[in-house]
């Protein structure tokens, strides 16, 4: 994140008809027979009907199903007419952020209260087994929902920015920009500087061999900003990309708190920055000096760094991994951070060149190689040589 104000299981799907393990009852019938007279045929009953906890898995799971193949009628099937708005609400925000599959988890059923977890996934990327998902709590009367309240355990992404199913969208080619109803008026303008980003951001998602399918970008209030994903957004941060573990990343941003064109198009270049370099996997918290720099040496691009404000925040270093910000860090503390790291892999690009620079992040990054083997590996030196060559190059840059 940046600021630029001073500083699960898988669903079981119901292929047919659930039965419960029942005994064969037989009917016996005689059968006059020459050779057997007294021979007797069993007759298999009738199978009983699902018992009521398999119906309302069948019946979520046919949802599901319905959602994730585009068939509004299909999902709406099993709700109640007076939830209806609320699902065709849900239905449409998650349609419009492309997503390819859904599935629900009964996590706890005394009917007629149902605890679920959806999952869901989207078009184009991997589907892990750990998917992002959200909990409901449902009430499911002879197999309609008729009912939904707040779920006993939220997980940890929500409130999502669209489970509430009032966002309004905008779709570029490559970025999808959801907004509450309050901030639609910015959408265009915000597409057209996503779609901009989104074009210098695939250049280095393809060095790091993470290409993004689709970019996803919320834009929120502040009263929103404060509570999407758990409000984790720091007092100096205007912008966050949210991990969703192996199935990508989603990128907030406060566009209140950006004063111009140039401060959004550099804060959304970042963020989705993040997403390329680092969404899908997860980051070593000792790392930040790194994941943070490479997303300001992106989110400037096609400026260096020292044409930007960085150097004016930048102070004479002492090691080329920073060790991570402290919490309760001050707005000067934050800014020489992030100066730093972006010198940091400025010197990298400049000592090196910009694809063995990226792959160095990439060994680093996303395949977790030591800083050290990595080194070793793109530059034919150690890291301890890199340290110091590019200490004492921004050491020069300090103004």
């Amino acid at each position: 994140m940046r600021d630029v104000t001073g500083s699960h299981d898988r669903v079981r799907h119901i292929g047919g008809l659930i039965l419960a393990a029942v005994l064969a009852i037989t009917v016996s019938v005689l059968i006059n027979d020459p050779d057997d007279p007294t021979r007797v045929v069993p007759a298999v009953a009738a199978a009983p009907s699902p018992k009521p906890e398999d119906q309302v898995e069948r019946v979520l799971a046919a949802q599901a199903a319905a959602l994730a193949r585009g068939d509004r009628d299909g999902w709406l099937k099993p709700v109640a007419a007076a939830l209806r708005p609320r699902y065709q609400n849900l239905y449409r925000s998650l349609r419009a952020l492309h997503v390819s599959r859904v599935d629900y988890r009964i996590t706890d059923q005394k009917l007629p209260v149902v605890e679920v977890e959806l999952s869901y996934c989207f078009a184009g990327a991997a589907c892990p087994k750990d998917r992002p998902k959200i909990a409901q709590r449902l009430t499911i009367r002879s197999n309609v929902i008729v009912g939904e309240g707040r779920p006993t355990r939220l997980s940890d992404l929500q409130p999502t920015p669209w489970e509430k199913g009032d966002l309004v969208f905008a779709q570029g080619k490559r970025v999808t920009v959801g907004a509450p109803p309050a901030l639609k008026g910015r959408l265009k303008e915000i597409l057209a500087i996503a779609e901009s980003a989104a074009a210098i951001d695939d250049r280095y998602a393809a060095y790091v061999d993470n290409r993004q399918p689709r970019y996803r970008l919320f834009i929120a209030t502040d009263k929103l900003w404060r509570t999407w994903y758990g409000g984790k957004a720091t007092d100096w941060a205007v912008g966050y990309m949210q991990p969703l573990g192996a199935a990508g990343a989603d990128v907030v941003i406060n566009p209140s708190k950006l004063p111009g064109k140039a401060a959004l198009r550099e804060v959304i270049q970042h963020e989705l920055g993040h997403v390329a370099t680092i969404g899908g996997v997860t980051s070593r918290h000792e790392d930040m000096w790194l994941v943070e720099g490479v997303a300001e040496y992106i989110g400037a691009q096609p400026k260096r760094a020292f044409d930007t404000y960085n150097r004016r925040s930048l102070r004479k270093p002492t090691q080329l991994a920073a060790r991570p910000l402290r919490d309760g860090a001050g707005d000067k503390e934050v800014a020489a951070f992030y100066a730093q790291g972006h010198f940091a892999v400025d010197c990298l690009v400049t000592a090196f060149g910009e694809p063995r620079a990226m792959e160095f992040v990439r060994l680093r990054l996303r395949l977790g190689d030591e800083l050290d083997d990595a080194s070793r590996s793109v530059f034919g030196t150690d890291f301890r040589h890199v340290t110091t060559t590019c200490i004492n190059w921004m050491s020069h840059q300090v103004g």
